[in-house]
């Protein structure tokens, strides 16, 4: 990445070392521009998919800041370190041998009985999901509103990164948005006659013309639709 030369630069610190970047550039976009190359942890580059947590200190403060580093702008001084994966036991469970409720999320998770309520998951959370509301509502077996809270999460592992006792709040939250989408939540009117539809092959014929379609071909259909959206 290159610097224009209406660009001011600012001094930021990457792992303790200085450097000068444009300060127009977010995060990431500071990481590049020094010279370093992302095979991963760049994620989708949106702010999405969680994979560039970042934490950071403001200059004259001691208190951690955190976000996406594809989405802060630098700022002078700031110091930075990116967390891209944040390491917790991988769980494995199926949801139906499971119910919409705490016994089987703490069957799951009994780690999830130890929140003290200190609310520092819901500090570190870069997009501001109430995540201690969260796990209170998962004591009180409340998964609906887990999953309606906790909607937004990108899974990045922040809120666990502090939490006193260890508690993967974020994995938690995970879990009972697919027991609300697979037990609670109403499915939508058309889908049994749309999943009838296609056990009957009705959409083959045209499932098979798109698989043997070439690159080029699929986006200019794409295109094509998506122009036929704005017109309507």
């Amino acid at each position: 990445m290159e610097a224009s030369e209406e660009n001011n630069f600012v001094p930021v610190y990457f792992s303790g070392k200085r450097y000068d970047v444009p300060d127009s550039l977010t995060v990431m976009q500071a990481f590049e521009f020094i010279g370093n190359r992302f095979t991963r942890g760049c994620g989708c580059r949106g702010g999405v998919c969680g994979a560039c947590a970042a934490i950071f200190v403001h200059p004259g403060s001691h208190k951690l800041e955190v976000g996406l580093a594809c989405q802060i702008q630098v700022i002078p001084e700031m110091n930075i370190i990116q967390l891209p994966y944040f390491p917790i036991e991988k769980s494995h469970y199926c949801l139906d041998d499971l119910t919409p409720d705490i016994d089987s999320v703490g069957s799951i998770f009994p780690k999830a009985y130890k929140c003290v309520a200190c609310n520092t998951c819901t500090k570190m959370c870069p997009l501001d999901i109430k995540v201690m509301d969260c796990m209170s509502a998962v004591l009180r077996g409340d998964i609906e509103t887990v999953a309606m809270e906790s909607m937004d999460c990108v899974m990045c592992g922040l809120c666990s990164s502090r939490c006193p006792v260890e508690i993967p709040q974020y994995d938690i939250m995970l879990l009972c948005r697919r027991l609300y989408g697979r037990y609670v939540q109403k499915p939508y009117r058309n889908l049994p006659k749309r999943l009838k539809q296609i056990e009957a092959g009705t959409y083959g014929e045209e499932i098979k013309k798109l698989m043997n379609m070439g690159i080029d071909q699929l986006k200019e259909l794409y295109k094509q639709q998506q122009d036929d959206k704005q017109i309507i």
